[in-house]
């Protein structure tokens, strides 16, 4: 986290302390999570690069069989009804890098208008609104495996630090708003000072459905797309400060954006969901080989439908793809383009999954699912065990009762 923000989360929560004397709740929730999964792959799972997307890196492939994901080690504070604090740090297993990190550190006010409606300031590093999933961190997503289009829009999701203003009705029922600005510190931005992305939606909540569109501008500067082979999660990047054989930087702009729905069906205890994307890009791309003009464009989404056969237990499915078109213009742009993994425009990878999920009273979840993927020319089926569990649930219903 920058220092500024570090600063300012500080600082905002010694005014926390002081309006706790006023508090009408008292509510600190600690957080322990734990993770782990089974994989059977035909191939490689992940892919090291998708073949029509300009990635920052190349992902190294995740052991096959019973492997460790993560530990989530946090606390939630509820100062009063109106603030909140979260500090949550995550560590991660050999296939995500073996680190420690500090993954949501934030201190949220909610400010209320009139009785109908609230506005809600949340300051430091949070996942951003960018789409219904990005605001999810991954150990709660539905699937283990990422969608296609998101990987190669924002990496593992897009998490930052700044500033977040939304406003809604108290109910959380109908038109809804939201602007942000932030770091831009990593994919698809680039480190660098200032704050480098600008984030808004508007959106709409109803009984059974509900829908958003939000927009997403990042300034790129020296991007690194290097081929050198890096962990499938990671925050950090290949420096653009001194050109390297093998890899390209990008030096321009990132737009985003997204638009998404959810409907209801309550007679067929059933959800449809779905987000499609459209990632720009525009400037340009230089190496050691040289330094062409450059304009992207990926468009791709998924659709997702979930059914509760029974309490606690559900099953679901995502179809999904990914499509994407690049332009290079200058001396050796062919040469280019192969060095930035982006020669194969014609590849467009799509996958199909299917899953169930258990979930018990006390957190723990077991997830079973399993994918067909045609990308960068070949078929994978891929099969995933995950086993979660929410630990202070646990231990919150067995010994400290």
């Amino acid at each position: 986290m920058s220092y500024r923000i570090y600063s300012a989360v500080l600082l905002s929560l010694s005014f926390a302390a002081n309006a706790h004397e006023q508090t009408t709740t008292d509510k600190f929730t600690p957080i322990l999570n734990l993770g782990g999964h089974y994989l059977h792959s035909q191939f490689d799972y992940p892919v090291a690069r998708l073949a029509n997307a300009l990635e920052t890196g190349q992902m190294s492939a995740y052991q096959q069989g019973n492997a460790f994901d993560y530990v989530d080690i946090g606390l939630q504070a509820d100062w009063t009804d109106d603030i909140t604090t979260l500090v949550k740090g995550s560590y991660h297993g050999e296939d995500l890098g073996n680190e420690f990190a500090f993954e949501q550190v934030w201190l949220k006010y909610n400010y209320e208008v009139n009785s109908t409606q609230m506005l809600t300031t949340r300051l430091g590093r949070q996942n951003i609104a960018l789409g219904v999933q990005n605001l999810e961190h991954s150990h709660q997503w539905k699937f283990a495996v990422e969608p296609l289009i998101m990987r190669a829009s924002v990496g593992d999701g897009w998490r930052d630090d700044g500033l977040d203003v939304s406003w809604q009705h108290q109910d959380k029922h109908g038109w809804f708003a939201g602007i942000g600005v932030y770091d831009g510190n990593g994919f698809p931005s680039a480190k660098s000072s200032g704050l480098n992305a600008v984030n808004g939606r508007v959106g709409w909540q109803g009984e059974r459905s509900s829908f958003s569109l939000s927009s997403a501008y990042f300034n790129v500067n020296g991007r690194a797309t290097k081929q050198s082979t890096t962990t499938g999660h990671t925050h950090s990047q290949a420096s653009c400060q001194q050109a390297s054989i093998g890899q390209v930087c990008f030096d321009g702009s990132t737009n985003i954006s997204v638009l998404e729905g959810q409907w209801l069906w309550p007679q067929y205890y059933t959800t449809v969901s779905g987000e499609a994307w459209l990632k720009q890009e525009n400037g340009r791309l230089f190496s050691p080989t040289g330094d062409v003009d450059y304009q992207g464009t990926l468009t791709g989404g998924w659709l997702t439908v979930d059914t509760q056969l029974a309490f606690r237990f559900h099953t679901f499915m995502r179809v999904e793809s990914l499509a994407g078109e690049h332009h290079l213009v200058g001396a050796n742009s062919a040469l280019i383009a192969s060095e930035a993994g982006i020669a194969n425009t014609d590849q467009r990878p799509y996958r199909v999954g299917l899953g169930a999920s258990w979930a018990t009273s006390t957190g723990m979840k077991l997830t079973v699912e399993g994918h067909q993927e045609h990308i960068n020319g070949l078929k994978n089926n891929l099969f995933v065990v995950r086993y979660q569990a929410d630990l202070w649930s646990l231990f919150d219903a067995y010994l400290l009762k």
